[in-house]
Protein backbone atom coordinates (compact mmCIF):
# COMPACT_ATOMS: atom_id res chain seq x y z
CA UNK A 1 0.00 0.00 0.00
CA UNK A 2 1.08 3.44 -0.85
CA UNK A 3 0.80 5.74 2.03
CA UNK A 4 1.08 9.66 1.88
CA UNK A 5 2.12 10.96 5.56
CA UNK A 6 1.37 14.68 5.82
CA UNK A 7 3.80 16.49 8.49
CA UNK A 8 5.86 13.10 8.06
CA UNK A 9 9.01 14.65 9.93
CA UNK A 10 6.66 15.60 13.00
CA UNK A 11 7.04 14.24 16.42
CA UNK A 12 3.90 11.88 15.58
CA UNK A 13 4.92 11.80 11.54
CA UNK A 14 8.14 10.10 12.04
CA UNK A 15 6.20 7.37 14.07
CA UNK A 16 3.68 6.58 11.07
CA UNK A 17 6.37 6.70 8.59
CA UNK A 18 8.28 4.16 10.43
CA UNK A 19 5.48 2.08 11.13
CA UNK A 20 4.30 2.13 7.62
CA UNK A 21 7.28 0.98 6.28
CA UNK A 22 7.29 -1.86 9.28
CA UNK A 23 3.91 -2.84 7.86
CA UNK A 24 5.27 -3.40 4.58
CA UNK A 25 3.83 -0.25 2.85
CA UNK A 26 5.83 2.63 1.39
CA UNK A 27 5.81 5.38 2.88
CA UNK A 28 5.38 8.70 1.13
CA UNK A 29 6.26 12.29 3.62
CA UNK A 30 4.91 15.75 3.19
CA UNK A 31 6.30 18.68 5.32
CA UNK A 32 7.70 21.80 5.24
CA UNK A 33 11.28 20.63 5.31
CA UNK A 34 12.80 17.29 5.21
CA UNK A 35 10.59 14.97 3.29
CA UNK A 36 9.85 13.54 0.06
CA UNK A 37 7.41 16.89 -0.90
CA UNK A 38 7.94 20.24 0.53
CA UNK A 39 5.63 22.42 1.23
CA UNK A 40 3.22 23.67 3.91
CA UNK A 41 0.09 21.68 4.18
CA UNK A 42 -2.28 24.40 4.34
CA UNK A 43 -1.31 25.21 0.11
CA UNK A 44 -3.97 23.74 -1.44
CA UNK A 45 -2.11 23.73 -4.55
CA UNK A 46 0.78 22.19 -3.47
CA UNK A 47 -1.47 19.00 -1.19
CA UNK A 48 -3.55 18.31 -4.43
CA UNK A 49 -0.35 17.91 -6.74
CA UNK A 50 1.15 15.91 -4.37
CA UNK A 51 -2.26 13.73 -4.11
CA UNK A 52 -2.11 13.55 -8.38
CA UNK A 53 1.53 12.93 -7.84
CA UNK A 54 1.97 10.23 -5.43
CA UNK A 55 -1.85 8.68 -6.35
CA UNK A 56 -1.53 6.88 -2.49
CA UNK A 57 -3.96 3.97 -0.99
CA UNK A 58 -4.20 6.04 1.89
CA UNK A 59 -3.60 9.80 3.31
CA UNK A 60 -2.80 10.59 6.60
CA UNK A 61 -2.74 14.22 7.91
CA UNK A 62 -0.62 14.49 10.79
CA UNK A 63 0.24 18.23 10.04
CA UNK A 64 -1.00 20.71 12.21
CA UNK A 65 0.10 23.76 14.05
CA UNK A 66 -0.42 22.99 17.99
CA UNK A 67 1.17 26.21 19.28
CA UNK A 68 -1.74 27.57 21.05
CA UNK A 69 0.09 31.22 21.17
CA UNK A 70 0.78 30.84 17.18
CA UNK A 71 -3.00 29.88 16.44
CA UNK A 72 -4.41 32.97 18.68
CA UNK A 73 -2.17 35.34 17.13
CA UNK A 74 -2.73 34.00 13.41
CA UNK A 75 -6.12 32.61 13.32
CA UNK A 76 -5.91 32.54 9.54
CA UNK A 77 -2.65 30.85 9.60
CA UNK A 78 -4.65 27.79 12.90
CA UNK A 79 -7.77 27.05 10.17
CA UNK A 80 -5.54 26.95 6.78
CA UNK A 81 -3.38 24.46 8.40
CA UNK A 82 -5.31 22.70 11.24
CA UNK A 83 -9.16 22.69 9.01
CA UNK A 84 -8.96 23.30 5.20
CA UNK A 85 -6.49 20.86 4.26
CA UNK A 86 -9.10 17.72 6.59
CA UNK A 87 -11.64 19.32 3.44
CA UNK A 88 -9.11 18.92 0.48
CA UNK A 89 -9.14 15.57 1.86
CA UNK A 90 -12.41 14.60 2.21
CA UNK A 91 -12.85 16.05 -1.87
CA UNK A 92 -10.29 13.53 -2.73
CA UNK A 93 -11.24 10.47 -0.83
CA UNK A 94 -14.85 10.73 -2.29
CA UNK A 95 -13.33 11.58 -5.80
CA UNK A 96 -11.64 8.59 -5.07
CA UNK A 97 -12.97 6.24 -2.68
CA UNK A 98 -10.07 5.93 -1.50
CA UNK A 99 -9.85 5.57 2.53
CA UNK A 100 -7.62 8.69 4.63
CA UNK A 101 -6.85 9.51 8.35
CA UNK A 102 -7.09 12.53 10.09
CA UNK A 103 -5.25 12.98 13.36
CA UNK A 104 -7.03 15.34 15.91
CA UNK A 105 -6.45 16.79 19.64
CA UNK A 106 -7.81 16.09 22.67
CA UNK A 107 -8.50 19.92 23.67
CA UNK A 108 -12.38 19.97 23.78
CA UNK A 109 -13.18 19.24 27.41
CA UNK A 110 -13.07 21.37 30.48
CA UNK A 111 -14.24 21.73 33.97
CA UNK A 112 -14.77 17.70 35.31
CA UNK A 113 -11.63 16.53 36.10
CA UNK A 114 -10.23 13.49 35.33
CA UNK A 115 -13.27 12.10 33.67
CA UNK A 116 -12.79 10.12 30.60
CA UNK A 117 -14.64 11.14 27.37
CA UNK A 118 -16.65 8.98 25.03
CA UNK A 119 -16.88 10.48 21.22
CA UNK A 120 -20.59 11.77 21.90
CA UNK A 121 -19.21 14.19 24.47
CA UNK A 122 -20.13 17.94 24.25
CA UNK A 123 -17.19 20.00 23.03
CA UNK A 124 -16.06 23.24 24.56
CA UNK A 125 -13.95 25.02 21.85
CA UNK A 126 -11.47 27.85 23.95
CA UNK A 127 -9.13 28.47 22.07
CA UNK A 128 -8.06 28.92 17.80
CA UNK A 129 -6.30 25.84 18.65
CA UNK A 130 -9.42 23.64 19.54
CA UNK A 131 -11.62 25.74 16.80
CA UNK A 132 -9.51 25.01 13.80
CA UNK A 133 -8.69 21.50 14.85
CA UNK A 134 -12.68 20.99 15.55
CA UNK A 135 -13.31 22.49 11.72
CA UNK A 136 -10.72 20.05 10.83
CA UNK A 137 -13.16 16.84 12.53
CA UNK A 138 -16.23 17.95 11.00
CA UNK A 139 -14.13 18.23 7.19
CA UNK A 140 -12.86 15.36 7.76
CA UNK A 141 -16.23 13.29 8.68
CA UNK A 142 -17.88 14.82 5.66
CA UNK A 143 -16.43 12.30 3.81
CA UNK A 144 -17.71 8.43 4.21
CA UNK A 145 -13.94 6.80 4.50
CA UNK A 146 -12.24 9.05 6.55
CA UNK A 147 -11.54 8.20 10.28
CA UNK A 148 -10.49 10.77 12.79
CA UNK A 149 -8.41 9.95 15.50
CA UNK A 150 -8.84 11.50 18.71
CA UNK A 151 -5.45 11.97 20.69
CA UNK A 152 -2.75 13.05 22.85
CA UNK A 153 0.32 12.00 22.03
CA UNK A 154 4.25 12.21 23.50
CA UNK A 155 6.99 10.85 21.68
CA UNK A 156 11.03 12.11 20.70
CA UNK A 157 12.31 13.82 17.85
CA UNK A 158 16.21 14.72 16.35
CA UNK A 159 15.76 18.63 17.55
CA UNK A 160 14.36 17.68 20.93
CA UNK A 161 10.87 19.05 20.57
CA UNK A 162 8.18 17.61 22.47
CA UNK A 163 6.92 17.54 26.10
CA UNK A 164 8.41 13.74 27.06
CA UNK A 165 12.21 14.93 25.81
CA UNK A 166 11.15 18.23 28.44
CA UNK A 167 9.86 16.19 31.31
CA UNK A 168 12.92 13.49 31.88
CA UNK A 169 15.73 15.91 30.68
CA UNK A 170 14.34 17.76 33.35
CA UNK A 171 14.54 14.81 36.18
CA UNK A 172 17.81 13.74 34.78
CA UNK A 173 19.34 17.18 35.21
CA UNK A 174 17.56 17.84 38.73
CA UNK A 175 15.57 20.66 37.44
CA UNK A 176 13.11 21.98 39.62
CA UNK A 177 9.42 21.34 38.53
CA UNK A 178 6.15 22.81 38.81
CA UNK A 179 3.75 19.85 38.33
CA UNK A 180 0.20 20.63 37.20
CA UNK A 181 -1.91 18.70 39.61
CA UNK A 182 -5.51 20.27 37.29
CA UNK A 183 -4.48 19.51 33.71
CA UNK A 184 -6.05 15.59 32.52
CA UNK A 185 -5.02 13.91 29.78
CA UNK A 186 -4.91 10.59 28.34
CA UNK A 187 -1.62 10.57 26.66
CA UNK A 188 -0.06 7.53 24.50
CA UNK A 189 3.41 7.56 22.87
CA UNK A 190 3.69 7.71 19.25
CA UNK A 191 4.70 4.47 18.41
CA UNK A 192 1.47 2.84 20.25
CA UNK A 193 -0.30 4.66 19.14
CA UNK A 194 0.97 4.73 14.97
CA UNK A 195 0.84 0.57 15.34
CA UNK A 196 -3.08 0.52 16.67
CA UNK A 197 -3.71 3.33 14.12
CA UNK A 198 -2.21 1.44 11.17
CA UNK A 199 -4.52 -1.44 13.25
CA UNK A 200 -7.98 0.56 12.70
CA UNK A 201 -7.22 1.42 9.37
CA UNK A 202 -6.43 -3.04 8.94
CA UNK A 203 -9.95 -3.31 10.63
CA UNK A 204 -12.07 -0.90 8.49
CA UNK A 205 -12.38 1.42 10.77
CA UNK A 206 -13.98 5.04 9.59
CA UNK A 207 -15.78 7.79 11.89
CA UNK A 208 -14.54 9.43 14.81
CA UNK A 209 -12.40 7.20 17.52
CA UNK A 210 -10.22 8.18 20.85
CA UNK A 211 -7.08 6.62 20.28
CA UNK A 212 -4.91 7.17 23.42
CA UNK A 213 -4.17 6.15 26.93
CA UNK A 214 -7.25 3.85 28.58
CA UNK A 215 -6.00 6.08 31.48
CA UNK A 216 -6.43 9.45 32.49
CA UNK A 217 -3.84 11.19 34.53
CA UNK A 218 -3.27 14.45 35.40
CA UNK A 219 -0.06 15.95 34.35
CA UNK A 220 1.42 15.73 37.77
CA UNK A 221 0.73 12.13 37.95
CA UNK A 222 2.30 11.42 34.28
CA UNK A 223 5.60 12.96 35.29
CA UNK A 224 5.73 11.07 38.98
CA UNK A 225 5.25 7.92 36.80
CA UNK A 226 7.92 9.07 34.11
CA UNK A 227 10.10 9.18 37.19
CA UNK A 228 8.96 6.30 38.59
CA UNK A 229 9.74 4.25 35.11
CA UNK A 230 13.27 5.64 35.20
CA UNK A 231 13.73 5.49 38.46
CA UNK A 232 14.60 8.74 39.02
CA UNK A 233 13.92 11.42 42.19
CA UNK A 234 11.68 14.31 41.74
CA UNK A 235 13.83 17.13 43.23
CA UNK A 236 12.23 20.01 44.52
CA UNK A 237 8.75 19.69 42.51
CA UNK A 238 6.25 21.53 43.10
CA UNK A 239 2.40 21.33 42.89
CA UNK A 240 0.33 24.21 40.75
CA UNK A 241 -2.45 24.91 38.26
CA UNK A 242 -2.40 25.12 34.44
CA UNK A 243 -5.56 27.71 35.06
CA UNK A 244 -3.33 30.62 34.51
CA UNK A 245 -1.82 29.51 31.44
CA UNK A 246 -2.29 31.79 28.85
CA UNK A 247 -4.00 31.22 26.11
CA UNK A 248 -6.80 29.36 28.15
CA UNK A 249 -7.30 25.94 27.10
CA UNK A 250 -9.42 23.07 28.24
CA UNK A 251 -8.19 20.94 31.09
CA UNK A 252 -9.95 17.98 31.27
CA UNK A 253 -8.97 16.33 28.26
CA UNK A 254 -9.22 12.39 29.36
CA UNK A 255 -10.18 10.17 26.80
CA UNK A 256 -12.75 7.14 27.09
CA UNK A 257 -10.95 4.61 24.30
CA UNK A 258 -13.52 1.96 24.65
CA UNK A 259 -14.67 2.01 20.97
CA UNK A 260 -11.56 1.96 19.84
CA UNK A 261 -10.42 -0.98 22.30
CA UNK A 262 -13.52 -3.00 20.71
CA UNK A 263 -12.69 -2.29 17.55
CA UNK A 264 -9.35 -3.52 17.83
CA UNK A 265 -10.13 -6.39 20.38
CA UNK A 266 -7.58 -5.69 22.75
CA UNK A 267 -6.81 -3.13 25.37
CA UNK A 268 -5.08 0.12 24.60
CA UNK A 269 -1.88 0.68 27.25
CA UNK A 270 -2.30 2.13 30.91
CA UNK A 271 -0.56 4.84 32.27
CA UNK A 272 2.45 2.88 33.71
CA UNK A 273 3.44 1.24 30.29
CA UNK A 274 3.14 4.34 28.32
CA UNK A 275 5.89 6.02 30.60
CA UNK A 276 8.15 3.03 30.49
CA UNK A 277 7.73 2.56 26.51
CA UNK A 278 9.06 6.79 26.64
CA UNK A 279 11.65 5.57 28.82
CA UNK A 280 12.72 3.01 27.00
CA UNK A 281 12.96 5.08 23.88
CA UNK A 282 14.46 8.24 25.49
CA UNK A 283 17.39 5.87 26.82
CA UNK A 284 17.67 4.89 23.30
CA UNK A 285 18.22 8.25 21.65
Amino acid sequence: MNVLIMGGTGLLGRALASEARQCGHEAVTMARTGADFNFDAGAESALKSALNTTDPDLVINAAALVSHEACEKDPAAAWRINAHPALVLANWSRETNRPFVHISTDHYFDGDGARAHDETAPVVLLNEYARSKHAGEQYALSAGKALVLRTAIAGFHPDGRGFAAWALNALASGEPLTLFEDYYGSVIDTRAFAAAAFDLVQAGAHGLYNLASREVSSKADFIRALAEAAAMDLKDAKSGSAKALEPRRALSLGLDVGKAEHKLGHALPDRKTVCAALVRQWKDI
